[in-house]
C-alpha cells in the first residue's frame, strides 16, 4: 500500500513546530542545569589581609596599636590580618599600587594622590569627637603682631609636608582662594616634616606662622595645644581656620575590591562594628584617637581633590619656564667658565698668577655658597641654645628601650651583612669587566664603567623607594638597595685597584701560554686578595652606617627606631639608639681593621 500523502496544512504545521523548537532550544538548554556546565568560580581568599598605616608620630607605638586592630579584625573576618607601618605616605601608596598592602589608612591628600596613580575605592571614614571631619589652621605666636592673613604678607611660614592635607594642601588652597600667590605672598617657606616640628618652629621664632591640624574652631585646640602642652615658652593662637575637611579614609584598590567583593564588605562591616563596642573603641582610640568608622563614598573628598589640583597647578605655574633666582645661575655659570679657563691653562705661563687666581676663585665660590646658608649671627647663637635644650632632653637615657634597641641593632647587622655578601660577587665581576689590564674589549669595558658610575649616581634612598614600589615595605627593599649600591661603589674600587696591580706576574703567565682565566687566577688574584678583603670589609661598615635607609623603606632596623623616636620627640630614647650606633660602628671598625691587617 502506498503511503498517504501529507496534507499541505499538516506539512506547514510540522514546519512551524520545527522552527519553534530550533528557536526555543537554546534558551531551554540554558535554563536546564548541565552536568558538565561550569559553575561560578568562588571568590579567592588571600592568605592574609595586609593593612597599611603611616605614623603621625611614633611608629613603634603605632605598630603595637595597629597589631591590636589587626588581631581584632582577624577574629571577626576569620582570616589572618597583618598590620604594616611605613614612615611616609608615598611608600604606603606605592605599596597599595603594587598589591603588597590591601587596605590603607590614608589621610585625604595621599588618598587623592593614590587616585591619580591607580583606581581607588573609598570604604570608610574615621570619626573623631562624633564627626567624620577635622580642620586645618594657620597659627602664630600669641605675642605676635599678626591678626589676619593679610598681616602675614612678607612673613615666613612652615608647612608640614607636600602630601599633608591640613599642613599644606588645604591651607595653601585657602590662600589661593583669596587671590594671593603663596610663592610671592610669603617671604620664606619651609617644610617642617611633622606637625609638632612646625608648631615648635613657631614657638622658637624660627618662622612666623605654621599650618597644622586643628579641632573644631569652637574648641580652640589642635596641634599647637597638644604638642606644646608641656613645653615652656610662648603660647600659640589660631589665625585662620579652614572649612571642615573629611577625615582619614580606609581605602583599597579597585582591583582588590573587584576580586574580593565579599571580603571587602565583611572587612567594612567588621571595622564599623569595632567602633560600636567598648573594647573596639579602646583599640581605635589607642591607634589614632579614633571613635569609629562610618561608610562613605569618594564624593565626600571633592574639596580635597579641588585643593590638591589647585596647589599642584599653582606650583607648576609659578615654576614653569622661569628661575626663581636667575642671578644664582649666572654666578654659577661665571664661576664654572673661570674654573674651566684655569683648568685649560690660560695662566700656565704665569704660575704665580695662576695660583692667586685659583685661590681667589675658590674664596669667591665659598663666600657665595655660604650665603645660601642664611645664618645670621643672632640665629647662630640662638641655635646653640636650642641645641642645649635638645641635649638636655636626651638625659637621662631611657634604658627601658635597651632590649628593643639591641634587637634592632642585631637585625641591622644581619641585613647589612646580607646586602654586602650579595653585592660583592657582582661588584667583583663588574670590576673585572671594567679593568683595562683584564678586559681587552674596549666597548665592554666602557659599558661596565658606565654601569658602575650610573649605579653610584643614584642615591641609596631612591633605590630603596623603587624597590618598595615593587616589593612593598619591609626588609627586602633595604637589603636590595644596599646590595645594588654595593655593586656600583665597590665595583669602581675593584677596577681601579686591579689596574694598579704589578704587571709582572700577568706577563709571566702570558709568556708561558696561560689562558685568560689562568692569568686572572694566578697572576692577578694573589695580589688582589688583600685589597678585596679590605675593601669588602670597609663596604660592610658603610652598609651598617646606611641603616637609616633601611628604616626609611620600612625595615625594622636601628635606623627605623632612630627616626621614629626623633619624630616622636622621644629624645631620651634617641640617646640609647645613638649609643648603640657608636658602639656598633667602633666595634666593626676594630674587627675589620684587624681582619684587614691579617689579610695583607
Amino acid at each position: 500500500m502506498s503511503p498517504r500523502p501529507t496534507p499541505p496544512f499538516a506539512r506547514a504545521l510540522a514546519l512551524l513546530v520545527c522552527l519553534a523548537a530550533l528557536v526555543v532550544a537554546p534558551f531551554t538548554a540554558a535554563a536546564q542545569p548541565h552536568p558538565e556546565a561550569p559553575t561560578a568560580a568562588p571568590e579567592p581568599i588571600p592568605d592574609e589581609l595586609v593593612l597599611g598605616f603611616n605614623p603621625a608620630e611614633n611608629a613603634q607605638t603605632l605598630q603595637r596599636s595597629a597589631d591590636e586592630l589587626a588581631h581584632a579584625l582577624s577574629e571577626r573576618i576569620h582570616i589572618p590580618v597583618r598590620a604594616t607601618v611605613t614612615l611616609d605616605y608615598t611608600t604606603l601608596v606605592e605599596s597599595m599600587r603594587s598589591g603588597h598592602v590591601h587596605l590603607g589608612w590614608l589621610t585625604p591628600s595621599p588618598l587623592v594622590l593614590a587616585e591619580r596613580l591607580f583606581g581607588v575605592r573609598v570604604l570608610l571614614t574615621q570619626v573623631r569627637r562624633g564627626k567624620p571631619t577635622y580642620y586645618s589652621a594657620l597659627v602664630v605666636r600669641d605675642d605676635s603682631r599678626f591678626h589676619s592673613l593679610d598681616d602675614l604678607r612678607g612673613a615666613s611660614i612652615a608647612w608640614v609636608d607636600p602630601t599633608s592635607t591640613s599642613g599644606y594642601v588645604i591651607p595653601r588652597y585657602l590662600v589661593l582662594q583669596r587671590g594671593l600667590d603663596p610663592s610671592h605672598f610669603f617671604a620664606r617657606q619651609v617644610f617642617a616634616g611633622q606637625h609638632d616640628a612646625a608648631v615648635i618652629a613657631v614657638q622658637r621664632g624660627q618662622v612666623d606662622a605654621a599650618a597644622v591640624w586643628a579641632d573644631p574652631p569652637e574648641e580652640h585646640t589642635g596641634a599647637w595645644t597638644r604638642y606644646l602642652a608641656h613645653r615652656p615658652g610662648p603660647r600659640l593662637r589660631p589665625l585662620l581656620y579652614s572649612p571642615p575637611v573629611p577625615s582619614d579614609a580606609i581605602a583599597t584598590t579597585e582591583t582588590f575590591a573587584r576580586t574580593h567583593p565579599l571580603l571587602i564588605r565583611n572587612v567594612s562591616a567588621a571595622l564599623v562594628s569595632l567602633g560600636q563596642s567598648e573594647e573596639g573603641r579602646q583599640i581605635l582610640r589607642r591607634l589614632n584617637s579614633t571613635d569609629g568608622f562610618v561608610p562613605t563614598d569618594a564624593a565626600a573628598y571633592d574639596i580635597v581633590r579641588r585643593a590638591f589640583r589647585a596647589t599642584r597647578d599653582e606650583q607648576t605655574r609659578s615654576r614653569s619656564g622661569r628661575f626663581d633666582h636667575p642671578e644664582h645661575v649666572t654666578v654659577f655659570a661665571a664661576l664654572l667658565v673661570l674654573t674651566l679657563a684655569l683648568g685649560l691653562g690660560v695662566l700656565k705661563k704665569h704660575p704665580r698668577a695662576q695660583r692667586v687666581a685659583a685661590w681667589t676663585l675658590f674664596a669667591a665660590a665659598l663666600v657665595w655658597s655660604a650665603q645660601a646658608a642664611r645664618l645670621p649671627p643672632g640665629d647662630f647663637l640662638r641655635g646653640w641654645r636650642d641645641i642645649g635644650n635638645f641635649v638636655r632632653g636626651m638625659f637621662p637615657p631611657d634604658t627601658r628601650v635597651v632590649a628593643e634597641v639591641l634587637e634592632a641593632t642585631v637585625l641591622t647587622i644581619r641585613l647589612a651583612l646580607v646586602g654586602t655578601v650579595v653585592g660583592v660577587p657582582f661588584a667583583f665581576a663588574l670590576g673585572l669587566l671594567a679593568a683595562e689590564n683584564v678586559n681587552p674589549i674596549a666597548w665592554l669595558r666602557r659599558a661596565a664603567r658606565f654601569a658602575a658610575n650610573l649605579n653610584r649616581s643614584i642615591d641609596l634612598l631612591i633605590v630603596g623607594l623603587i624597590l618598595v614600589s615593587a616589593y612593598g615595605p619591609g626588609a627586602f627593599p633595604g637589603v636590595g638597595a644596599l646590595a645594588i649600591h654595593t655593586v656600583g661603589s665597590l665595583g669602581k674600587q675593584f677596577y681601579e685597584t686591579l689596574e694598579t696591580m704589578d704587571p709582572g706576574p700577568v706577563e709571566a703567565m702570558w709568556s708561558v701560554g696561560g689562558t685568560r682565566l689562568q692569568t686572572i687566577r694566578w697572576g692577578i688574584w694573589p695580589q688582589f686578595v688583600p685589597h678585596f678583603v679590605s675593601q669588602s670589609l670597609f663596604r660592610f661598615e658603610l652598609n651598617v652606617r646606611g641603616a637609616v635607609v633601611l628604616g626609611l623603606v620600612g625595615a625594622q632596623g636601628i635606623g627605623f627606631l632612630l627616626q621614629t623616636y626623633m619624630r616622636g620627640a622621644e629624645y631620651a630614647k634617641v640617646t640609647v639608639v645613638i649609643a648603640a650606633i657608636v658602639v656598633l660602628v667602633m666595634g666593626l671598625d676594630a674587627v675589620s681593621s684587624r681582619l684587614r691587617r691579617d689579610a695583607r
